[in-house]
């Protein structure tokens, strides 16, 4: 043969029903068709294969132009003949259940849905791929206004939704920059929640991205519009007045999206000639498995806090230290290579608001530094994993300034 032309069966299409049956997914597994086209792709040198009728027209024109198709042209419909085999199959290892911590070997079914204009600065190339299996996630959202997403909005998107899906049980606004918040807060409206999410860290907002877990409504809609420089907005949906207010800044991406929906068992991260994997940070601990290693007991206000805080902590970037009235943060320092600086930060951000707050750290405190900073800013409680050899100090320090500590037994480390 001159030219192979293979269309698969339609596995992709059946396999993104959720119900499907393991008899109708086999039915949809080509065999036949995927030994033909890796055969014609072996073959290159004399055979054009094409297994994508976007290709189609360029086939067309290069038979009339040069009565064959040229031997760059054949290496390189060979070469997506064999990434699309190797795609094809990874479809049906990740639809029928691969245990990525059991199994050999990996590959991924990613496509590419859209180029970025750039990578994460101007002289970086960039490509966003989505997982083929799945319909969550920024990669799926719906743009209703503004430009297109860039990479670092994508990054930072992300982030945002790592922060909400912690806090699905009530209205939660996170401001954030370079994947990191800088405001998180809940509250009985979603528009109060952005409101105090904001006061966290104005300055640091500019230019950030807001991510929301409710529909946005129009008391929302005008202190989003009222906002000094935003590039994003994610949230699950908008009422049409307040979808109609936001538009008018014309450059400002509005996006929306299920934050909630099949949220991944795994967390992936590229290496140099790697691939780290491993599941997925949940936030399982209760109350009740909180210890009490101070003399003092928290108080009902400051566990409300404390369990907020705990929740919030998780987000920021490590080392990380953070204060919180209420439930909302009013200073957060995060992305620091010493805990006692992560505080420092927190309390600098915060000001007077550090008075009466409580504070969070992500991982144990191995000095009473960090502890002390939160105290003598005015914190009146502390909630860390513990598990340090300094434990015994930084019990000390809490009891010194009658301060509530709870122990968690386990770190949300961030990198």
């Amino acid at each position: 043969f001159d030219i192979v032309i293979v269309n698969l069966y339609p596995f992709e299409e059946v396999a993104k029903v959720a119900d499907a049956t393991p008899a109708e997914l086999i039915k949809n597994i080509d065999i036949g068709g995927v030994a033909l086209i890796r055969a014609a792709a072996k073959n290159f040198s004399r055979v054009a294969v094409v297994v994508d009728k976007n290709d189609y027209e360029a086939v067309k024109e290069s038979i009339e132009e040069f009565g064959e198709v040229p031997y760059e042209s054949r290496k390189r419909l060979a070469i997506k003949a064999f990434a699309y085999t190797s795609y094809y199959d990874s479809l049906i290892s990740h639809r029928f259940g691969l245990d990525l911590f059991e199994e050999e070997y990996l590959t991924l079914p990613f496509k590419k849905p859209f180029p970025l204009r750039y990578g994460e600065n101007p002289h970086q190339s960039g490509l966003l791929f989505k997982s083929a299996l799945s319909d969550s996630g920024i990669p799926q959202g719906e743009i209703l206004s503004g430009k297109p997403l860039s990479f670092n909005n994508i990054r930072d998107l992300d982030g945002a939704l790592i922060t909400l899906r912690d806090f699905p049980d009530a209205p939660c606004a996170v401001v954030l920059k370079h994947s990191t918040p800088c405001g998180i807060a809940t509250a009985e409206t979603i528009g109060k929640a952005y409101e105090l999410a904001l006061a966290s860290d104005p300055l640091s907002a500019f230019g950030g991205i807001v991510g929301l877990n409710r529909r946005v409504d129009m008391e929302c809609a005008e202190l989003l519009h009222k906002t000094h420089f935003l590039e994003c907005i994610v949230a699950p949906d908008y009422t049409d007045e307040a979808l109609e207010l936001m538009k008018k800044k014309k450059n400002r991406r509005i996006i929306k999206l299920d934050v909630y929906k099949n949220i991944p068992e795994f967390d992936c991260k590229m290496v140099s000639d790697g691939l780290l994997v491993q599941s997925r940070d949940r936030l399982e601990e209760k109350r009740e498995d909180f210890r009490i290693v101070t003399d003092r007991a928290p108080t009902e206000d400051e566990w409300e806090s404390l369990l907020f805080a705990w929740r919030a902590v998780k987000s920021v970037k490590s080392n990380s230290v953070l204060l919180v009235k209420g439930t909302a943060t009013v200073g957060i320092g995060g992305g620091q290579t010493s805990r006692v600086d992560a505080a420092k930060i927190a309390v600098d951000k915060a000001g007077d608001r550090a008075k009466g707050s409580v504070a969070a750290s992500d991982a144990f405190i191995p000095f009473p530094d960090a502890l002390e900073v939160c105290a003598e800013a005015g914190a009146t409680a502390v909630i860390q994993p513990g598990g340090s050899k300094g434990d015994p100090q930084a019990i000390e320090a809490a009891n010194r300034y009658n301060i509530a500590m709870l122990f968690t037994g386990r770190r949300h480390f961030r990198h």
